[in-house]
């Protein structure tokens, strides 16, 4: 039996029972990406239509297998390589946003998309942390992450 489609901010509620303030933080997100996709590719065009079921639904699923990043007080680090538009690393930083143990870093070696990220963490008030990067050069600094989980 296929999963149902997510096709509104309003069904990824129900989906995956998060507050209204993280279906805001999450709107507010597709709204600056369509805003952005216009002037520089951060996903297929084609996906736009189904973008909560295509990316953010996606995306939130992968903190099933992590269900332990929430809990934890060792200050657990997710590690997304190659965060483009921020799928999956944004959204999970979105939805751990209210976990202050949880530690999201994104790295990415594009400055545009970097750019992108940086306005979606301000705009929504997500903590991150992006890194301007290819992962090979992370600087010695950068090295000491210890990711719990990592994305690519």
């Amino acid at each position: 039996m296929a999963a149902p489609l997510i096709n509104s901010p309003e069904a990824f509620a129900d989906a995956f029972r998060v507050s209204r303030e993280t279906v805001e933080r999450l709107r507010l997100y597709e709204e600056l990406l369509r805003r952005w996709q216009k002037a520089i590719n951060l996903v297929a065009p084609s996906t736009l239509e189904q973008i909560w079921h295509r990316h953010f639904a996606d995306s939130a699923q992968l903190l099933d297998f992590a269900p332990e990043m929430a809990g934890r007080t060792d200050a657990p680090v997710w590690l997304d390589l190659g965060s483009g538009a921020g799928f999956p690393g944004m959204v999970i930083a979105i939805l751990l946003a209210n976990h202050a143990s949880a530690r999201i870093h994104l790295v990415e070696s594009h400055a545009r998309k970097c750019a992108f990220l940086a306005e979606v963490a301000r705009e929504t008030g997500t903590p991150v942390e992006i890194h301007q990067t290819r992962i090979e050069s992370l600087s010695a600094a950068d090295r000491v992450i210890r990711p719990a989980l990592v994305s690519a």
